[in-house]
This record gives structure tokens, sequence and C-alpha cells, in this order.
């Protein structure tokens, strides 16, 4: 995506869609009940007796709040004196995204038939929305950077939803009648904590007890992979990506990334970079450490061909010499062809099994994977 144009989506981070309310709350709203959250460091979910408030943490400052979401019945009495934060009314009945990966889990949640619009529709495979889109029920917004004010507003989402970024100002744009929902789960560190997010979501919904079952299952299902992998003695070295340009961004050993090749049972090059993010190297200082690795995972987006060795090797003949291409060990996701953006955050058991399946397949025999290919089978 670019990073321009975030003039309205940076002002829808601060709308409510009844506004902002900034009172403190009666002695009969003192007493909650929380949803249990185990992984997830980015949200909190309190229930009070005439409504539930969702806060989000500010993932760029842990000590600050990046919002807070008021969740009343529609049905019901906007309650007297709430505290301050974002009113929406549930459930929800007309919801928009700005990323696949959120219609994702709406999806999962039974509900992605409550879609109005969608940015940039080329990156969404669920099948409701092809056809919307195709029928004019679903409207295109454009570029998640620089959503079409006009198509929005006729859209009429309740809430929209998006992910958040770092130093979003306030804007003439807050006539604009709609909720913003920053979901910040791609900013979490693990992938169980990514997972988690689905609470978050199903609270706009309704559906707490479905996404407590849907979480519980891939719970189960991780550790148990997990626990598997804690067996072996072996741990192979593995680096990912490959440059973009002069710069090889690589993920730091906190990173969502970097959990999930640990708990793979993999040895990941850079798990000493204290970093949650991606960092920026040169060419030259990737090859002096990754040059001798074992595996080499990359993802990449192309919609007319799979990526092979001999492609790999054209676009830049030095990446021949890795020993990881040398053996074979290369392991990629064509993500124009596999929905690993949309469906992935929230299969994070699958995910790690088709890592466990490429660094210690004895443990998965006649696995077969979903995400993650050989380029030897990319014809």
């Amino acid at each position: 995506m670019q990073v321009k144009n975030f003039i309205l989506l940076s002002a829808l981070c601060f709308i409510g869609c009844t506004g902002s309310h900034n009172k403190q709350s009666s002695p009969a709203n003192i007493a909650a009940q929380n949803t249990e959250i185990h992984y997830a460091k980015g949200f909190r979910i309190n229930h009070f007796k005439d409504y539930t408030q969702l806060t989000v943490r500010n993932p760029w400052d842990s000590t600050k709040i990046l919002d807070t979401y008021l969740l009343v019945d529609r049905n019901k009495p906007l309650p007297a004196n709430l505290p301050e934060g974002t009113v929406v009314r549930t459930p929800v009945k007309r919801v928009a995204f700005a990323s696949s990966v959120h219609a994702g889990i709406w999806n999962r949640l039974n509900k992605i038939q409550l879609t109005v619009g969608v940015c940039e529709p080329e990156y969404f495979s669920i099948q409701a929305i092809a056809e919307g889109l195709k029928q004019g029920k679903i409207a295109d917004l454009g570029m998640a950077t620089a959503i079409n004010p006009e198509k929005l507003i006729a859209a009429s989402p309740e809430i929209l939803i998006i992910s958040p970024f770092e130093n979003t100002k306030r804007t003439e744009f807050e006539k604009v009648r709609i909720a913003v929902v920053k979901d910040a789960s791609y900013m979490e560190e693990s992938p169980l904590g990514r997972a988690e997010w689905i609470k978050f979501e199903a609270a706009f919904t309704n559906e707490n007890e479905l996404a407590d079952k849907i979480f519980a299952k891939i719970e189960k299902s991780y550790l148990e992979l997990c626990n598997k992998v804690s067996a072996t003695k072996s741990r192979p070295t593995v680096f990912t990506e490959k440059k973009f340009g002069d710069v090889w961004y690589t993920a730091g050993g906190k990173s969502y990334l970097g959990r999930f090749l640990q708990d793979a049972g993999a040895n990941y090059l850079w798990k000493e970079l204290n970093q949650s993010g991606s960092l920026p190297f040169s060419f030259e200082k990737v090859y002096a450490k990754a040059i001798n690795a074992d595996f080499w995972l990359l993802k990449y987006n192309d919609a007319r061909s799979n990526l092979t060795y001999e492609t790999l090797k054209n676009e830049y003949n030095l990446y021949g010499n890795f020993n990881a291409f040398k053996q074979k060990h290369v392991f990629a996701i064509n993500t124009a062809k596999t929905p690993f953006y949309e469906s992935g955050p929230m299969e994070p058991d699958r995910v790690l099994a088709d890592l466990v399946y490429i660094f210690h397949p004895e443990l998965l025999p006649g696995y077969k994977s979903k995400y993650y290919f050989n380029l030897e089978n990319e014809k």
C-alpha cells in the first residue's frame, strides 16, 4: 500500500457514530465482568450492566489507550453517564473493511453477509465479498490509505474496521458519522495473541460464545503442535523474505513471525533482534549471515505465475549462492493465489503445521501444506 493520502483515514480514526462521551461512570456501572484474554496484549473487554467497554491499547506506547468503544444494545435506550468512548449500537448490522484480514474474522463468525464496503477488493478472496461487489451490493471504497469519502458515505456502514497507523491526526472529516474501529491485531507479538482478537471483533455482533469456541479450538491445536516440537533436539537455521530494491526487510526476534519460527522448532537467525517489527538491512549483511542457513522462507504476490528456483535466481543471481537455495529448501507463499493475509491470522495452528512440516516433517507424516510450498513444486 502507498503511504500517502492518510487524510480521510486519519480523520475517521476519531469519529463515533453517535459521538464521543466524556462523562464519568455512575456508581451502578462500577462493577464489571471481564472477558478472559490469555494471549492478546492489545485489547480488553469489560462487561457492565448497561454496556460493554472495549479498550484498545496504543501499540506504540503501552502506557496509553488508543481508543475505547462503548457497545450498547441497539434495542435499549442509551444509558446515562456513559464514560468516555465511541458509542456503537450492537449487534452491528452494516460493516465495512479496510483490510481482508478483518473480513476473514467476520467470515469465521458467520457475519460476512453484513459487509457493505471494502478497500482494495483485489485482496479479498471470500466468495460472498466477490459476489457482493459484482452485484453492486458491496462498494469498492478504494485504497485503504485514501478511502473514497463519497462511496463510504453512500455505503453507510455503522462501523469501518481498520488497522491503525501510528500518529494519525484529527481533521475536518469528523462530520462523517461512522464509527471507526481500530483493530491492532497485526501488532501482536504472538500468533495466538493475534488470533485472540476474534473476541474483540465478536463483541460487535454479540457472537462472544462462538468466538470463545473458535479460539479454544485454535489454541488447543496450536499448543498440541508446540508440544510435539518441544521433544525435538534439532533446530535448523532459517531466514526470511528477499530484498526489495536495495533493502532487505527482516522481522525482529520478538515479532509475530519470530514467534512462529520459534514454536515451529527452528533457529531463526535474527532471533536476538529485540524488535517486534521489521528492520531494513543491506543485501550484504543478510548474505553474510544467512549464506549457510538451512531454510529460506518468503512471501510474494504474483497472480500470473508461481515463483521457481530458476525465476528466483534470474531475479537476482546471488540468490543462487545461498545454501538453502542449493539444497532446494526455499519455501514460499504466493499471496495472490493463497489467502494467507485473509485467513492465516485466524489459522495460526495451520500456519504452524506448515512450518513444522518444513523443519520437522517426521512429526507430521502425510501432512498436506496449505500456505507454504517448496519452489520445486511451484510450476
